[in-house]
C-alpha cells in the first residue's frame, strides 16, 4: 500500500448491497484506499456534485435509476475529465462506443487482486505495477474469483447464510 493511496478516495456505484460492501472491503482493507458508495448512477452523479476529491468511480453496469453504468462512464467522462472510471459487469460487455476511449472495463466475477490492479493502474500508480508489466517473468498464475460463477447476485439476500454466519468472501488462493 502507498502512502497515495490512504488519501485517495473511490466511489464504488453498486445497487447490490453485498457486492458493493465487497467490493469497497477490497479497496479498503487490500488497496488501502478510502470509499465512499452509492446505489445507482443519480446517487452518484450527487455526490460528484458535492463532493471534489474523489478520484475514481468503480461502477456496475445494471442498476436503477436513469442510467446505467456505460451512461455514468461517459457523463462522468464529459463533466468530471479528471476521474477516472472503471465499469464492471457480469451480464454485459460494453458495445462498440458505449465507453469512452480510456476507460477499462472489468468483468464480473473478478478476483480481488484483478481489481486492485485495475485501480492502480487508472491512477497510474507506477512502482511495482510497471515493474510487473515490463517485466520479462511469465503472467501470475490467474486467481480465483470473487463471486463464484453460479452465485446470482441479483436475488434477495437475507445475509445470513445456510450456517447462520454471515457471507464472507472468497480468501485469495494460496501460492
Amino acid at each position: 500500500m502507498s502512502n497515495d493511496s490512504r488519501s485517495t478516495i473511490i466511489l464504488v456505484v453498486e445497487d447490490e448491497a453485498l457486492v458493493r460492501m465487497l467490493a469497497s472491503d477490497i479497496l479498503t482493507e487490500d488497496g488501502g484506499y478510502r470509499v465512499i458508495e452509492a446505489v445507482n448512477a443519480d446517487e452518484a452523479l450527487t455526490l460528484l456534485e458535492a463532493r471534489h476529491d474523489v478520484r475514481l468511480v468503480f461502477t456496475d453496469v445494471d442498476m436503477p435509476g436513469t442510467m446505467n453504468g456505460f451512461a455514468l462512464a461517459r457523463a462522468i467522462d464529459l463533466r468530471f475529465p479528471s476521474i477516472e472510471v472503471i465499469v464492471t459487469s457480469g451480464r454485459k460487455m460494453p458495445g462498440v462506443g458505449e465507453l469512452p476511449e480510456g476507460i477499462p472495463f472489468l468483468p464480473k466475477p473478478y478476483a480481488s487482486s484483478a481489481l486492485i490492479q485495475a485501480v492502480r493502474k487508472a491512477l497510474r500508480e507506477t512502482g511495482e505495477l510497471m515493474a510487473a508489466e515490463h517485466s520479462d517473468a511469465p503472467p501470475a498464475k490467474p486467481t480465483s474469483p470473487v463471486l463464484p460463477n453460479g452465485l446470482k447476485i441479483n436475488q434477495p439476500h437475507t445475509g445470513v447464510g445456510t450456517t447462520g454466519g454471515l457471507a464472507q468472501p472468497l480468501p485469495e488462493p494460496s501460492e
